[in-house]
């Protein structure tokens, strides 16, 4: 008898999606238009698997074919999430943002007078928001320096990608998409091309992080314009945004064991372009700057920096030392 395996909590089965031909149609001709529309195949992937379950709700509890369907089944089928499924607000909008979008591409008009009321009660819109930390330089070059002594065969490209995350600002996933006829070595510009907002941008690091990235690529075997610039311990492809946040979170672990960042700091990759953000605001570049560097596609995001809790409390240090 494994008491250990006991004492475990069972994780519940996946409800079964019975798959249809009428399905399988839906969601090729869904996969054709987004990849002609230019949308990521991790995005298309995840509405893929968001629009098997509606298909199997409307078809299989409800007997209802997709364009048969009125605001009431629209209305069942949110609740079936958040009572049958569990799934949270803020997933639920994801589910609300992929039938909009379903509707259109199918030219179907049955889903309008849900999507109107519900954005008229603002249904969707106060969404749970998940909470982190920014990161400072000074909290940065802990994090560096507990990686950088460690015995990871890995620590100098790690190193150099959370390097890169800061002088930049970029996501994780937009430098792990670099390749070498991105960066420009002489310089230390960078071409941000696979972007979130299909904008290309062009950002830059600092010389000591140019002069690293150099000695690390002069250690690579393949570098062609196309190759990845960051790779797997192998040298053959490019390096996962998992890998980069799990040794970003064992440094983090490992400093709030000792007592080096406190324990109730939340800090996660991207709380490095959070920092960086606010860090460029309280060097006192314009906060249209800011937004074009950051590759924010709404003056609104880069807003919410400026007034981040964090620069607030600083801002307020610094008035309070004047006096």
């Amino acid at each position: 008898m494994d008491i250990n395996k006991m004492l475990k909590l069972k994780k519940p089965e996946p409800e079964p999606i019975t798959e249809t031909k009428e399905m399988n149609k839906w969601v090729s001709e869904f996969i054709d238009a987004r990849e002609f529309d230019g949308i990521k195949k991790t995005t298309i992937t995840n509405d893929v698997t968001r629009l098997r379950v509606f298909i199997d709700f409307s078809t299989q509890k409800l007997n209802k074919e997709l364009d048969q369907l009125q605001n009431v089944d629209f209305i069942k089928f949110f609740n079936y999430l958040d009572k049958e499924k569990g799934i949270k607000r803020n997933t639920q909008k994801r589910y609300f943002d992929l039938l909009k979008v379903f509707y259109k591409i199918n030219r179907l008009s049955n889903f309008d007078e849900f999507k109107e009321d519900s954005e008229e009660r603002k249904r969707f819109k106060r969404c749970e928001v998940a909470h982190y930390d920014f990161i400072d330089r000074e909290t940065l070059t802990k994090i560096i320096d507990m990686i950088a002594e460690g015995r990871s065969q890995t620590k100098v490209r790690d190193v150099i990608i959370l390097r890169m995350l800061w002088d930049t600002g970029c996501r994780a996933s937009e430098v792990v998409n670099l390749t070498y006829f991105d960066v420009d070595m002489d310089t230390g510009k960078i071409k941000v091309r696979n972007t979130k907002g299909k904008v290309e941008r062009t950002v830059g690091c600092s010389k000591d992080t140019l002069n690293l990235l150099k000695y690390y690529s002069n250690h690579q075997i393949y570098k062609t314009p196309k190759d990845h610039i960051f790779k797997n311990r192998k040298g053959e492809a490019k390096i996962e945004v998992n890998w980069i946040s799990e040794v970003f979170r064992k440094a983090v672990r490992k400093l709030k064991e000792s007592g080096d960042i406190p324990n109730n700091k939340k800090l996660v990759v991207h709380s490095l372009r959070h920092g960086r953000a606010v860090d460029l605001l309280d060097k006192g570049f314009p906060i249209d700057i800011v937004k074009e560097y950051l590759g924010h596609s709404s003056l609104e995001t880069t807003l919410f920096y400026a007034h981040a809790k964090e620069r607030e409390k600083k801002m307020l240090d610094d008035i309070m030392k004047s006096l």
